[in-house]
């Protein structure tokens, strides 16, 4: 058959009915699989009259022994189950992506699957155990769709075809996962960056990516507490006849990553909460597209953020506020200006202040808040807290008590850090050395509103 002559609804009738077959015939092998190993059986499927689901691993080692039982002498047992399995494979053979990878000897069904860079060698087997395994999680009529899923992968693998992939399969994703603040919807934060609730990104990225750095949140099933940074791709798989692994594409984050910390540390100093980077995973691909085309789950390697250190698994998440999000997301939206450049380090600063830990916490967390004041406003020589008391009430102006109660916030916040930074030498410092918090809490709140200012008129005159 040409490509002119190939008819797709033709090719998905037959290769549903082929799977309609093949999931009669094999009941009795899975019931023996099942029984050789129970934990195989999984309850994926089993709704909307849908069978009951086996693993893809499991589906795969079934279907590959059946093809090489002539090899082992079992090819009458497995007769029953290979008089399904090959008219099935040729029909996936008889489409032209695949008639133009496939070797022309008959039994000979491997080729060569490479997705965003990375190759490796598969079959119409895994193919078939890929279909099935899908059928397994589809609602309603899971064989048609699985089937046309399939050959709009197929389609689109060709370099010279595009085609719509049903369910948005080929649309991957880059994802950083946070802890700190929780959400119940997707929210906008531009340039195709979206900030959402992790059970919205859990189709693409295993929960597993955080058991090292994170496995509270597993073990307490605290998936409330977990939000994610996401910008999403598109992809398809190429077929070729023969290829090599390469350099994967997978391992290589991009500049969304440093963006989206970025982010996460404005939205952390809006809300005045800690907001911890927890990993960044690039490269996401969807479960059921894995699935469908025989492979296992994919995604990039998995890298911990700048801040997973400071992780808390006893701190609870805050609710994300609208109004301090779209605070957040407007500074954001400048950060090529040369107001943002000039006080990014700041914004850093601030960020992981909130997120410290330890035994010194308080104190660093005072010694942070007075590294970002002073970054700001630049006082020279001596008596710096009187210059700061000065130049943060006259920057953030204010009327009646306003700017006396920022100058007493200052002295006080100045006094506390000196204190820390010189010890103890009299009644007065020791007492000093039960307000870090007062300290921190006033001179966070001034250094957040300077900030967020400064990002939107600039920083102040001299």
């Amino acid at each position: 058959m040409t490509e002119d002559e190939f008819s797709a609804d033709d090719w998905i009738d037959r290769l549903v009915q082929a799977l309609l077959n093949l999931a009669e015939e094999q009941k009795p092998y899975l019931r023996e699989y099942r029984k050789h190993d129970p934990r195989v059986y999984s309850k994926l499927g089993g709704r909307d009259g849908n069978p009951m689901a086996f693993s893809l691993n499991d589906l795969r080692d079934l279907y590959a022994v059946a093809f090489h039982s002539y090899d082992f002498g079992e090819e009458k047992h497995y007769a029953d189950l290979n008089e399904v399995l090959n008219p099935l494979r040729g029909i996936l053979r008889s489409h032209p992506t695949l008639a133009r990878v496939m070797s022309p000897i008959i039994g000979r069904d491997d080729f060569w699957m490479r997705i965003l860079g990375s190759g490796s060698s598969t079959s119409l087997t895994d193919l078939t155990a890929g279909l099935m395994a899908r059928v397994g999680e589809l609602p309603g009529d899971g064989f048609r769709k699985a089937a046309t899923e399939l050959n709009a992968f197929l389609v689109t693998g060709r370099e010279d075809k595009t085609t719509d992939v049903p369910g948005d399969l080929d649309v991957g994703c880059d994802v950083v996962v946070f802890h700190g603040l929780s959400l119940r919807e997707k929210l906008e934060i531009g340039n195709d960056m979206t900030i959402v609730p992790f059970e919205q990104v859990r189709v693409f990225v295993d929960e597993g990516v955080l058991e090292d750095v994170a496995p509270t949140v597993i073990k307490y099933n605290d998936w409330r507490s977990v939000g994610a940074v996401v910008k999403p791709f598109r992809w398809k798989p190429e077929f070729r006849r023969t290829g090599y692994e390469g350099n994967s594409e997978l391992d290589r984050p991009g500049p969304f990553f440093r963006k989206a910390q970025e982010f996460l540390d404005l939205l952390a100093v809006s809300h005045g909460m800690p907001v911890v980077c927890l990993v960044a995973v690039p490269h996401c691909l969807n479960r059921g597209a894995c699935r469908l085309l025989g492979q296992p789950h994919s995604h990039g390697a998995v890298y911990w953020g700048r801040s997973a250190h400071l992780f808390n698994g006893l701190s609870r998440s805050s609710d994300l506020v609208i109004s301090k999000f779209a605070e957040a997301k407007n500074a954001f939206e400048e950060r090529e200006s040369e107001r943002y450049r000039g006080v990014a380090p700041v914004i850093g600063r601030l960020a992981e202040a909130l997120a410290r830990g330890g035994q010194f916490v308080a104190e660093d967390q005072v010694l942070d808040v007075a590294i970002a004041l002073e970054r700001m406003f630049k006082p020279k020589g001596r008596n710096i807290s009187t210059q700061l008391q000065k130049s943060v009430a006259d920057f953030l102006g204010g009327k009646g008590q306003e700017q006396p109660h920022m100058k007493e916030t200052v002295k006080h916040f100045y006094e506390v850090r000196s204190a820390i930074i010189h010890g103890p030498k009299d009644d007065k410092k020791t007492r000093l050395l039960e307000e870090k918090k007062k300290a921190f809490d006033g001179g966070f709140d001034l250094a957040r509103r300077s900030l967020f200012k400064m990002l939107q008129n600039g920083l102040p005159q001299r």
